[in-house]
């Protein structure tokens, strides 16, 4: 019992503390000045310097470009004539936690190049970016429930290159249709689309958000990570891919190539760090400027679906080509099985708040009290397995004495005794096995869930953030503590040092570990903690029960031998 203890409390740590190690965070985000980039950081620059054009581009005019503004109920996004790029991105639902007032935008400040283009013809590079488009509206309103419109954008030099790209945004969705022509580009034409240097930071504690900022590909194989903090000078990814996208832990600016023509390549080039300015500190983010490229169809066509908005899971499955899966769960083995849970959750959190109205706050509670009930039984199972364990202690020891210098009779014996009185020496451990991953599927999903962001629940400001006052950790150690402790003193178990040692360190592991970590997250496991007292309380009063008889029947064999061994009371001789 004591080697399993033992082994119990190997087992917890290293789930526990291997969690991040295995199952890393894989994103990263960035910002600049009073929450904004630094511009320097983030100034567009090519992969490689260009080999001078030789195709005719006609001169480009100095008049100033022009900002166009496109807003409905969820987003406004800006454009400028300069290369027809998107130079902000701001989503009108979800609050900056750096800039108080504002929104969050995805486009760092001073940034202007993201979905620019350049054109790549043989060893020949043409930037379209410093070119002055001309713009078929100067702003574009879209009400809710309202239809579809559209933003053009044309260029052509006499006689020269010719380019042409068509915005579709629909108001109540993120996703936007692109949809281009170049014309006089010659054939074998390669299409470089920007999408920048990584997000814009718009959450507060930029530090801790720096493994959050990441690009991200569906390729054959499945989702490749390409983690900005890993990008050492430059990093391609090959095609085909399906999409590609810069991510942070949150938002998400992809390009979905669906069923038209894909991706054939990524490419990633580390720039120098941004600097963050959060009150007197200022911080250094990783930065990776990241392009996709895309060939050119036959006439010069092309054409890509472009998500700006929030990692909202519903929307993300509605875009299809499985771009739910932006922000993968663990290594790719373990994400068959985690999928399906981590979307079971989500749906089941967002059930709850819809159907009955109350916060997220509530809702996690109430979550974890079902995944409680829900996993009843596979704890009372191994409740009894366990007990049955301790029926055949006595014999199983009983066996190891006898047989300890013959290993192969001891073995031949233990089985014996196994198919004896039906017992399982595993039984006990894999119904505690089986929920694990749920609780890694769980860790993930809480602490990633844009559900979460923003949303307040008695004292504390953020679900999303750790909780100021250290309130509700506090009170997961001492529900941990307190099951430890039922579990311990109420089941009549003699509390030897391994079983003291579980009962305080397990709490104070586990606190240590959760305490920098997402209040929500701790707000769901100290309620499912809690939800478990009852059953505790039953566990531990049935094994008191058993281990009572277990006692009472040992006692009595005890003093059967004793008799039987001549050890009872003597007669008198004399009489």
């Amino acid at each position: 019992m004591e080697k399993r203890v033992l082994l119990a409390v190997l087992l917890m740590t290293a789930v526990i503390m291997g969690t991040p190690y295995f199952f890393p965070s894989q994103n990263s985000p960035e910002g600049g000045p009073a929450g904004g980039d630094t511009v320097a950081a983030v100034a567009p620059a090519p992969a490689a310097a260009p080999r001078a054009p030789r195709l005719p581009v006609g001169e480009a005019p100095q008049a100033p470009a022009q900002q166009v503004v496109v807003q409905s109920p969820l987003y406004r996004y800006t454009f400028s004539t300069r290369g027809a790029a998107l130079t902000g991105a701001e989503m009108l639902r979800y609050a900056s936690a750096l800039e108080e007032g504002k929104p969050v935008n995805l486009v760092p400040a001073g940034y202007t190049g993201m979905l620019a283009h350049r054109l790549v013809v043989g060893g020949d590079t043409v930037d379209l970016r410093g070119l002055p488009f001309q713009a078929s509206a100067t702003r574009l309103d879209l009400a809710e429930g309202g239809q579809a419109q559209q933003l053009r954008f044309t260029y052509g030099s006499e006689g020269g290159l010719g380019a042409e790209v068509t915005y579709t945004f629909r108001p109540d969705d993120y996703l936007v249709d692109v949809a281009g022509r170049v014309t006089g580009a010659g054939s074998g034409a390669r299409l470089l689309t920007d999408l920048g240097p990584g997000l814009a930071t718009h959450e507060a504690d930029p530090a801790r958000f720096s493994n959050d900022l990441g690009a991200v590909a569906l390729d054959p194989e499945g989702v490749e990570v390409l983690p900005f903090r890993k990008v050492e000078g430059s990093q391609s990814l090959q095609g085909p891919l399906t999409w590609v996208a810069v991510k942070d832990k949150y938002f998400l600016a992809a390009l979905v190539a669906g069923d038209r023509p894909a991706f054939d390549g990524l490419t990633l080039r580390r720039l120098s760090q941004a600097r963050v300015v959060e009150g007197n500190d200022t911080i250094s983010l990783p930065r990776a400027q990241t392009v996709a490229s895309l060939p050119l169809g036959g006439d010069g066509g092309f054409g890509y679906g472009a998500y700006l908005g929030p990692q909202e899971h519903d929307r993300l499955v509605t875009v299809g080509y499985a771009l739910d899966e932006v922000n993968p769960y663990g290594y790719r083995w373990l994400r068959p099985v985690v999928r399906p849970i981590a979307a079971a959750a989500l749906w089941a959190m967002r059930e709850l708040h819809g159907t009955l109205g109350v916060s997220y706050g509530w809702v996690l509670i109430i979550f974890g009290v079902l995944v409680k009930i829900l996993l009843w039984p596979l704890n009372a199972k191994a409740m009894r397995a366990q007990m049955k364990n301790m029926a055949v202690q006595p014999l199983v020891q009983e066996i190891q004495t006898k047989y300890r210098n013959d290993p192969q009779k001891q073995q031949a014996e233990m089985v014996r005794l196994y198919k004896e009185h039906g017992f399982n020496p595993l039984a006990g451990c894999l119904p505690l096995l089986i929920p694990m991953p749920i609780f890694i599927t769980l860790y993930f999903v809480f602490q990633s869930a844009i559900e979460f962001r923003g949303v307040p629940f008695w004292w504390l400001p953020d679900l999303a953030q750790r909780d100021p006052y250290y309130i509700i950790p506090l009170l997961f150690i001492g529900s941990t503590f307190l099951l430890q402790w039922i579990s311990t003193k109420l089941s009549g178990m003699e509390a030897n040092p391994q079983m003291k040692m579980m009962m305080y360190f397990m709490p104070l592991m586990m606190g240590a570990f959760f305490i920098t970590l997402a209040s929500g997250l701790n707000l769901y496991y100290t309620a499912s903690n809690l939800a478990g007292i009852p059953q505790q309380l039953l566990i531990a009063r049935e094994r008191k029960r058993a281990t009572d008889a277990m006692n009472a029947k040992k006692a009595a064999e005890e003093a059967a031998a004793k008799r039987s061994s001549g050890g009872g009371p003597r007669r008198d001789k004399r009489r």
